[in-house]
């Protein structure tokens, strides 16, 4: 497997996709937080904090896209087949795969992080602490990702696959702000909460200020949820995977 991530690694870096992904992140994080095109109203008083971590969702819809785009490409090219000719299991290649799109994930938000303090938001424990939930909240999302585009061969079902989690995502969220600001209550604003926090969508319109507080468990189990999602994405996405016949 960590033959399978370093050359993971070394693909993922040479990609024009992902660079260009991280040269967006970094004039588009800054451009943003510094607010050099002179926003006013509600983005204006964000600060240049909020501002910044706004605009972290964009890394969300930019692994909608890679992460099943690149694995894809690999079945495609053939480079999968090759590495379990070379003896590598198949969970070997899902493991090292994932593993090396979470290292792109990380460095992608350095870029996001680097540019943000650059356009003028202030390093403090509150900050670190978002960005922190965050990331753990995108490897969730990279993971499920990885799930779609390594158990689904055929190209249009992998895009379809891919935005429908997206969509989905984004119908949780509007649908659980309505319900645990209004509806929900006890236990089962306790089950709300966990579900609306399954979402990175969920968890960024909590730090960003945009959804109810009530919907906030605290950064701890915004994190353990994280890691469950990433933990039982890995089961199942590698459940058998051995036995599974490449077409």
């Amino acid at each position: 497997m960590k033959n399978i991530y370093k050359a993971g690694m070394h693909r993922i870096l040479k990609n024009w996709i992902f660079i260009g992904g991280c040269i967006i992140a970094l004039v588009a994080t800054f451009g943003f937080t510094a607010n050099l095109i002179g926003m006013t109203g509600r983005f204006e008083n964000m600060g240049p904090e909020k501002r910044m971590i706004f605009m972290s969702i964009a890394m969300m819809g930019f692994y909608t896209i890679f992460v099943p785009l690149y694995t894809n490409a690999e079945y495609r090219d053939g480079t999968i087949r090759n590495k379990l000719i070379a003896g590598f299991s198949q969970k070997d290649v899902y493991l090292g795969t994932l593993f090396s799109h979470i290292t792109a994930l990380g460095i992608m938000t350095l870029c996001y992080l680097i540019a943000g303090i650059a356009g003028g938001a202030q390093i403090s424990a509150d900050m670190l602490a978002k960005n922190i939930v965050l990331f753990f909240a995108l490897c969730g999302y990279v993971s499920v990702m990885e799930f779609v585009a390594m158990r689904v061969q055929k190209t249009v079902a992998v895009a379809i696959g891919a935005f429908l989690i997206l969509n989905v995502a984004y119908y949780i969220v509007m649908i659980g702000n309505f319900f645990i600001a209004f509806i929900l209550k006890g236990t089962a604003l306790i089950i709300g909460r966990i579900i609306y926090n399954t979402d990175v969508f969920g968890q960024w319109m909590i730090h960003v200020g945009l959804a109810d507080q009530e919907s906030n468990p605290g950064n701890f189990i915004q994190i353990i949820i994280s890691l469950a999602i990433v933990l039982l994405s890995v089961l199942l996405g590698t459940l058998g995977i051995n036995k599974r016949d490449l077409s």
